[in-house]
Parts: structure tokens; C-alpha cells; sequence
């Protein structure tokens, strides 16, 4: 595939744990270029008392990213788009609401993470409270959340409630258990995007052209493209999925 889109990815340079600087981030997209993704949500974390930048430094060095790619021939044709990644505390709606931290590509679409041993019941009051505040929540990386993964019925209260699901490429190619978690869900249709959620280019490097072609192989070049392309787009148009 040559038009994927990323949509969790930390490439915005010295905001959080993933690129360092300004040189990594160029690499990184490089990378994704190579790997077929013309389309970039740049997350940062947001995680209060341990990585918490403050949105005009990320909007600052998020522009500058966009001005040096934008010059650079080999990845001029890529598009970016700022976002975050937000550790789930209930007073998130009001730091969304103040503009303290940034949704998905300025649409109403947030990506959520949580304490991997969150229990399954907090977390569907969480999509609940900011379904209930006007945003749509996308969980991130759901394989890590040991609730999930042992309740096969979890990601589906999930849905119900209005939340949207995303997994990390690597977990296709991860242990067992991660593994064939991911593929069940892939093979029941429950997951709305898959991304590479890079912070180097080296040991968390941008990799997804391989979950691509596996996706495309083992299911549909439907679903392959709903959720590498169709899917993402739709929260960059800010669009009902």
C-alpha cells in the first residue's frame, strides 16, 4: 500500500519519550515514506506528573517539522497532522475543552491510553464520560490492557459504547497470547485502524507495510483499506466512521 495513514505516532521532537530531535523526526519520516504512509497524525504523550507539554511548544515544533519536511523532496508529498495521546484522567474534558491538549488532527476523534491493568469497567466509563463531553474516543493499543485480553467480550462493551479501537503493527508479530488476540480481532472486524505508534527509527521504528500486506492477504483489500486508509481519513475530516 502507498497511501496509509499513521494516526499514533511520536514524532513531534523533545515533547515526550519519542523522537529526540528534529534530525530523528526527518528519519523517522523517511521511514514511513518507505513503508507507504503519505499521511501522519503526529501524537505526543500527554501524562500528567510524568510528560506534559504544553500545546503551544507542541503546535511550535510541530510547525517547524511540517516546514523542513515540506522541503525535503523525497517526503514533500506527506502530509502531517498534530495530535495527542492522552493518559486518561477524568479532568481530560476540561484540559480538551481549554485547548490544554490537542485531539486527533483538530477533529473531535481522542486518543485514550490507560494503566494496562485498568479494570474493564473503568475503562467503559471513560469512553463514556468523554462520549458524553462530544468526543469520540480511540483507544489506544488495546492489546496491552490485560482486561481486554482476557475478556473476549471486553472490546465489544467497548464499541457498544462508542469507542473506537486501534492496535499497534508490531503486535501482529508479538507473542502468543498479544498475537492471536490481535488476529481474532482483525478476523471479527473490530479493529478501526491499525498504526505504528513509532518513537525511534531504530528498536520503535515507524514498521507497517508488513501488517499492511498481512491484513491484505489474510482478510479483505476492503477491510485492509478501511483501516489503514478509509478510517483515518474520516478523522481527518472530522466524519462520522
Amino acid at each position: 500500500m502507498t497511501d496509509i495513514t499513521d494516526i499514533h505516532c511520536h514524532i513531534i521532537p523533545g515533547v515526550d519519550d519519542g523522537a529526540r530531535d528534529m534530525e530523528q523526526s526527518i528519519r523517522m519520516l523517511h521511514i514511513m515514506h518507505d513503508e507507504g504512509i503519505r499521511s501522519v497524525i503526529a501524537t505526543y504523550h500527554y501524562h500528567p506528573g510524568h510528560m506534559e507539554a504544553d500545546a503551544d511548544t507542541v503546535r511550535k515544533r510541530f510547525d517547524r517539522l511540517c516546514e523542513l519536511a515540506a522541503s525535503d523532496d523525497k517526503i514533500s508529498d506527506m502530509k502531517l497532522f498534530p495530535g495527542c495521546e492522552v493518559y486518561y484522567y477524568p479532568s481530560i474534558i476540561e484540559w480538551l475543552d481549554e485547548g490544554r491538549i490537542l485531539t486527533l488532527a483538530g477533529s473531535d476523534y481522542v486518543l485514550l491510553e490507560f494503566s494496562y491493568t485498568i479494570d474493564k469497567r473503568q475503562m467503559e466509563e471513560a469512553v463514556v464520560s468523554v462520549r458524553n463531553a462530544g468526543y469520540i474516543p480511540v483507544i489506544a493499543h488495546v492489546e496491552r490492557y490485560s482486561s481486554l485480553t482476557t475478556d473476549h467480550g471486553g472490546i465489544d462493551d467497548l464499541i457498544t459504547r462508542g469507542a473506537y479501537i486501534q492496535v499497534n503493527a508490531e503486535a501482529l508479530y508479538s507473542g502468543f497470547r498479544t498475537k492471536s488476540f490481535v488476529k481474532r480481532l482483525l478476523k471479527e472486524e473490530k479493529v478501526h485502524f491499525i498504526a505504528t505508534d513509532a518513537h525511534d527509527t531504530s528498536s520503535r521504528a515507524p514498521l507497517i507495510d508488513r501488517a499492511a500486506g498481512y491484513v491484505e492477504k489474510k482478510y479483505t483489500e476492503e477491510y485492509c483499506n478501511r483501516i489503514f486508509t478509509v478510517n483515518p481519513a474520516k478523522i481527518i475530516r472530522n466524519e462520522y466512521i
